[in-house]
């Protein structure tokens, strides 16, 4: 989708020639009277976007209701602070996340607990999340991203491993098991209210891919450690290598 120069941009109260056309959470949809431009604004009154009025209307869907393509079960992450690290969360429907983060509680916040909480919690300012597939074999997971401010398209990318089989083969040995949608839902929520956040042997990704996996992992702890001996891992893209997903 083609949309023009999009820069955040405040914009002055009871301004003229704007009409509000959709208002939803805070956001507005608004026309320009004279041009036929759209504009959306956050709700603090912030431009977010501005184009043509058929393919705004799209758009605020999308920032709306940034879950959509999402679904019960999926894994999802998030890279926070240009990529330093990524935080990973449960979906399970209906703009609901489970997740081990800092509970926010009127904007504060506060001790760092397995808990439910809004899309919102989870994507923060971030206009870019993953989702993640986990193959069968329990070779490395594809993710998916998802990029709000270009909603047709989508890419995904795969970690290349010097010797793919053999992490495959660990997990196995490990009890690797790919859960159902819903079973990965109850897993999560029977996990409600646990604290004893641990950054190397039980934060948020351990918990994620528990939930789907039965295997408490975390790549970016592997690859900390990797980087020391290897250098860091690189990834490439699935259709490079010939691989296909399916889109939700």
């Amino acid at each position: 989708m083609e949309m023009l120069a999009n820069i955040p941009l405040k914009v002055m109260d009871k301004e003229i020639f704007w009409d509000t056309s959709r208002s939803e959470k805070g956001w507005k949809l608004q026309k320009h009277s004279i041009t036929g431009h759209a504009r959306i604004l956050n709700e603090k009154g912030i431009r977010m976007a501005w184009g043509a009025c058929d393919e705004m209307n799209d758009f605020f869907d999308k920032l709306i209701k940034p879950w959509k393509g999402c679904k019960k079960g999926d894994i999802l992450a998030v890279q926070r602070y240009g990529g330093i690290y990524s935080h990973y969360a449960v979906y399970i429907g209906y703009g609901k996340v489970i997740h081990f983060a800092q509970e926010e509680k009127d904007g504060i916040a506060g001790a760092c607990n397995i808990h439910k909480a809004d899309f919102s919690e989870f994507l923060k300012t971030d206009t870019c999340y993953e989702i993640i597939h986990f193959p069968e074999d329990g070779s490395d997971p594809v993710h998916e991203c998802v990029n709000l401010n270009d909603i047709d398209n989508r890419n995904a990318y795969e970690t290349v491993n010097l010797i793919p089989g053999l992490k495959a083969a660990m997990r196995n040995l490990k009890g690797y098991h790919l859960y159902s949608a819903k079973e990965t839902v109850e897993r999560a929520k029977s996990r409600i209210g646990e604290t004893k956040y641990n950054l190397a042997l039980n934060n948020c990704e351990h918990f994620a891919l528990w939930c789907k996996t039965g295997l408490k992992e975390s790549s970016q702890v592997e690859d900390l450690w990797k980087s020391f001996w290897l250098g860091r891992n690189k990834t490439v893209s699935v259709e490079r290598k010939g691989k296909k997903i399916s889109y939700a």
